[in-house]
């Protein structure tokens, strides 16, 4: 009988651990039902977030490779934090998407109290990560999380050069409607916020006053290469956006901001068909946005890294 009784003690002392321990953490998808944020993953694999411990929020660009951003978020993983990604259509107004990155981090700052918010974004996530944490948005609504920071890695500021045309008003009045049709198939609804002249990238807004920094990673794309052949010739380019378009001093000259260049490929830089992004990394441990292995763990986390990378790129 004494013997049970310290069987059933234990049992119910376990039970009431497990119980706590799956009451600290919070499923997504009942935050989330429309999964516009997500494990980085696919989207179907569930993700439970710790509450009240920090979260790194993923904001992908254009076209991106859901093994990229899975990497990146296994990265984390491996040095014990945690991560989720952002989705939404690459098409629309970047105010809106905006918007809706506004709703979703109001929507995690309970499960996440105290702790820090970090979005990273790169590309157009770039974009749309800043708009998030600035004072523009026109229903008057912004992120109450503190504390609270963002970093963007080869964000357009500036505009895009190659949509100028979509953004000449005479030109598109002329054409009879033919360019917005033009600039609407190839980029969707978001072609009037990405030319230099859009008022998007004109007026990029004030950011929050509790952003404790805005990490600007430009990206030196010249003379970097995407895919070689066999005999190492370069057949395809990584060069998408120059650092004037990266550049604007509205954003550059923000009390919270600070930039930073790294020589590195537009697809590189977030890791590509042949590289894993160790600039990238590098840059994040240095600026505290990921966490360091301890020094004796060095050689464990780099070879877990490039099976992480080797396995998704």
């Amino acid at each position: 009988m004494v013997k049970w009784r310290r069987w059933a003690t234990c049992t119910a002392v376990a039970i009431s651990m497990i119980s706590s321990v799956h009451a600290e953490t919070v499923d997504l998808s009942t935050l989330f039902p429309e999964q516009t944020v997500r494990s980085c993953g696919s989207a179907s694999e569930p993700l439970r977030l710790s509450k009240n411990e920090p979260l790194v929020l993923i904001v992908h660009g254009c076209f991106a490779s859901e093994g990229q951003f899975k990497a990146l978020s296994e990265v984390y993983a491996e040095l014990g934090q945690q991560t989720a990604c952002f989705e939404y259509d690459d098409r629309r107004r970047l105010d809106d998407v905006a918007a809706d990155l506004i709703d979703a981090a109001n929507t995690l700052s309970p499960v996440l109290g105290d702790q820090k918010l970090t979005v990273l974004g790169h590309s157009q996530g770039g974009l749309i990560t800043r708009r998030a944490a600035t004072d523009h948005d026109s229903d008057g609504k912004h992120i109450i999380h503190h504390p609270l920071e963002i970093a963007t890695i080869s964000a357009p500021f500036k505009g895009i050069e190659v949509a100028s045309h979509c953004g000449t008003t005479w030109l598109r009045v002329a054409s009879l409607g033919i360019v917005d049709a033009i600039c609407y198939a190839v980029t969707g609804a978001k072609y009037l916020d990405i030319p230099p002249q859009a008022e998007f990238i004109e007026m990029p807004g004030e950011l929050l006053p509790q952003l404790d920094r805005h990490l600007i990673i430009k990206t030196d794309e010249v003379n970097t290469c995407r895919i070689q052949d066999a005999n190492g010739q370069c057949i395809k380019d990584d060069y998408v956006f120059s650092l004037t378009e990266q550049s604007k001093s509205r954003v550059d000259r923000s009390v919270q901001g600070q930039a930073i260049t790294v020589h590195a490929g537009h697809a590189e830089i977030v890791g590509n068909e042949t590289v894993t992004p160790w600039k990238l990394i590098e840059v994040l441990q240095r600026y505290g946005l990921m966490a360091t292995p301890d020094p004796s763990d060095v050689e464990t986390f780099t070879m877990s890294v490039n099976r992480i990378y080797q396995r998704f790129i």
